[in-house]
């Protein structure tokens, strides 16, 4: 058990027990709520102004997920990709698609501890509220899930030109590369010499005597030695 609930008659009380692993951040199946009367100890992470913290994630459990993986144009149908090349943008971030969303005028959550299981080096997931109680679309150009991957993605590149992303190069400097198939060479071909001497000498002495290659195989043996 990562914390210890301790509720008093009257009074809410609330004891935790820090774990080493995860220092002063608070444990996931803590409830914020019970927290009114004793402020927490730690220090929430600072959010977008459009941004509200939810409590309680029962009532989304409904909604659609989308990962940027879905629009990610260095990815292919078998990595995540669900939109055609011409739509997808390089490097999606999960933010870039909470703004897409809510330009399409829709509510969302931005989950951003999520990952897609075939991209976890780019975390973040986003849920859309795409129907109602009623399982009605919200948005009636919107009608299915499709449809909304599309949107999104058509809004996508446009927020992506207004927010540019730096990253870094996908590949270092080819000077080591060079070093090694230089040395490769090299070898490579001081192989292909020492092997070739002892294959001809045994061509041409193999119509003689089996003493004649084991004088041959000899100064091989000192000629490797020196090489050494």
């Amino acid at each position: 058990m990562l914390c210890f609930v301790k509720m008093t008659k009257g009074k809410k009380q609330i004891k935790i027990q820090k774990n080493p692993m995860l220092g002063s951040f608070p444990p996931p199946n803590l409830s914020l709520t019970k927290m009114e009367d004793d402020p927490p100890d730690f220090e929430l992470t600072e959010v977008p102004p459009f941004t509200k913290i939810a409590t309680d994630d029962s009532a989304y459990k409904t909604w659609v997920c989308l990962y940027p993986v879905y629009f990610d144009s260095t990815k292919s149908h078998q990595e995540g990709r669900r939109v055609i090349r011409e739509l997808a943008v390089p490097n999606p971030l999960a933010k870039d698609l909470a703004e897409s969303v809510k330009k399409l005028g829709l509510s969302c959550v931005f989950e951003p501890h999520k990952t897609h299981p075939r991209n976890w080096d780019n975390p973040g997931r986003v849920r859309v509220q795409l129907f109602n109680e009623q399982k009605i679309p919200l948005n009636s150009n919107i009608p299915t899930r499709k449809e909304l991957i599309k949107q999104v993605a058509l809004t996508m590149s446009e927020v992506q030109k207004n927010n540019p992303q730096q990253f870094p190069p996908n590949h270092s400097p080819a000077v080591s590369r060079g070093i090694l198939k230089e040395g490769k060479s090299n070898d490579s071909g001081s192989t292909t010499s020492s092997t070739s001497a002892p294959v001809t000498g045994q061509a041409t002495s193999g119509s003689g005597s089996n003493t004649s290659t084991t004088s041959t195989a000899s100064p091989q043996k000192k000629k490797r030695k020196g090489r050494k």
